[in-house]
């Protein structure tokens, strides 16, 4: 028992120092890249400048400081869901620091998310291997530099894969919670009340016929984690979808338009700036039809139908944004897409993703550190 225990714990902090070390490298080398030699001031002046400053980051630490506000300029804030300022504030208390308080939790959701990612994928596949691919995959996701910065994302990726894990385990209460807390950091969250319907009306219509017990009403915990974010909204304005009127104006010009329109146009806009076309408009194109793609593997090589449903609701969902230009970072928490791709037969073609994976991650990364328009 505690062998087994001790060679779990390895595997975990194995993971840990894989996931970490490529994040790491990749900023060490941008680093002399852009500063011209390696310091760790340098370091730290780019973290400062690229992971805490730019972007949402700043918005996120004023909520994390002042809490949303009603009037005035940082009355927009309310577009940027609670629980990642929140837990800042709350780590405040102890660290007076907001950016470091951001960057801590990102590094350990970051790390957390990694470590269930290679579970989840383990379980279902039965095989380390490909659980190890998922992971890796996973960690060189050409956008994903954002994991280590003041976003969001690397929280957001913890609880989707928990809730997911919890689900597909049929452990519905602690499902639940996780969903919960998944809807209170991005609206996507409340998209894990699907995959938990699916797993439960299976259990109910299938051979088991189990009955549904109290517990496994804990699962519309997941949507009314998206209620308590209106009922912020509600609280401030009166309007419990005033986000929306947020979203609408500026900065974000946000609409909801169908997905074949936003397709065509991030394709004119691609044309129109020529010089944001391989930075944001062609390669959010691209991630559509290739998420697509590792969903339908996915399908044909049997994998729970309850995980490709959130896939593609997550992936429709996300592309019904009508002036999207941070599509790369959205993608990144679209996790089937790790366990469809862990399910690649081929060795070789296992080995070109990956390669594929590392060099688009380098280049995205290193434009990201040279403040190139990667949102």
């Amino acid at each position: 028992m505690k062998n087994r225990l001790k060679k779990r714990w390895i595997k975990w902090l194995l993971v840990i120092l894989a996931a970490w070390g490529i994040h790491d490298l990749v900023l060490i080398l941008s680093s002399v890249f852009v500063q011209g030699g390696l310091s760790l001031q340098g370091i730290a002046d780019l973290i400062r400048r690229r992971l805490t400053e730019p972007g949402d980051a700043v918005r996120y630490l004023d909520i994390a400081k002042n809490g949303y506000t009603a009037t005035g300029e940082n009355a927009i804030n309310l577009v940027f869901y609670p629980l990642y300022p929140y837990l800042i504030r709350f780590l405040s208390l102890l660290i007076p620091n907001p950016a470091l308080c951001g960057l801590f939790i990102s590094r350990l959701s970051f790390a957390g998310a990694a470590v269930l990612l290679y579970e989840w994928i383990a379980m279902e596949r039965k095989s380390a291997a490909d659980a190890w691919l998922g992971v890796m995959l996973f960690a060189l996701y050409p956008f994903s530099v954002f994991v280590m910065g003041v976003y969001s994302e690397s929280l957001f990726l913890l609880l989707t894969i928990g809730c997911l894990l919890l689900i597909r385990k049929k452990r519905f209460g602690w499902a639940g919670a996780m969903g919960f807390l998944a809807a209170l950091c991005r609206v996507q969250g409340m998209l894990l009340i699907l995959p938990a319907a699916y797993e439960l009306l299976s259990l109910r219509l299938g051979k088991e016929k189990r009955r549904f017990s109290w517990k496994d009403l804990l699962v519309l915990l997941i949507p009314a984690g998206f209620g308590a974010y209106l009922l912020i909204n509600y609280s401030l304005h009166g309007n419990a979808f005033q986000f929306l009127a947020y979203e609408a104006g500026e900065p974000w010009y946000q609409t909801t338009q169908w997905i074949s329109r936003n397709i065509s146009l991030q394709y004119s806009l691609s044309q129109q700036y020529e010089g944001l076309a391989w930075i944001i408009y062609l390669p959010q194109i691209a991630l559509y039809f290739l998420v697509l793609l590792a969903l339908l593997l996915g399908v044909k090589n049997r994998l729970p139908t309850s995980v490709i449903l959130y896939g593609g609701a997550y992936l429709g969902f996300t592309f019904l944004s009508g002036w999207m230009i941070s599509g790369g970072r959205y993608m990144l928490s679209c996790v089937p897409v790790y366990l469809c791709l862990s399910s690649v037969k081929s060795g070789t073609a296992r080995r070109l993703l990956l390669l594929l994976f590392a060099l688009t991650h380098v280049i995205y990364s290193l434009l990201f550190y040279m403040s190139y328009a990667i949102m």
